[in-house]
């Protein structure tokens, strides 16, 4: 494979992985949104009647979207940054060769 090709895979792959990150964090701090509007809303009694309570009911916890969006970032990074040493290796050896 041409060390430009490699390059501008590395560049891409890298890229993927930002976007995996970012939605791995969008999505998390969604549900921890979503779990604190939870805790802060009013327990309904059956009598009709609320209760108001300031205690964690609910944690949040790591939703399956983040999980495989860090795991796609995690194989993307891994590629692109091989990719990238790799162009730059084969850049040195054509530097040598001449």
């Amino acid at each position: 494979m041409d060390k430009n090709v490699m390059r501008v895979l590395g560049v891409v792959a890298l890229v993927v992985c930002a976007i995996c990150v970012f939605v791995a964090f969008e999505r998390y701090q969604t549900n921890a949104k979503n779990v604190r509007a939870m805790n802060r809303s009013p327990i309904r009694l059956p009598g009709g009647g609320t209760f108001e309570t300031n205690m964690e009911i609910f944690k949040p916890a790591t939703p399956t979207a983040t999980k495989y969006a860090m795991f796609f970032a995690l194989i993307s990074g891994a590629g692109g940054a091989v990719l990238l040493v790799m162009s730059a290796q084969k850049k040195q050896a054509v530097d040598t060769q001449n």
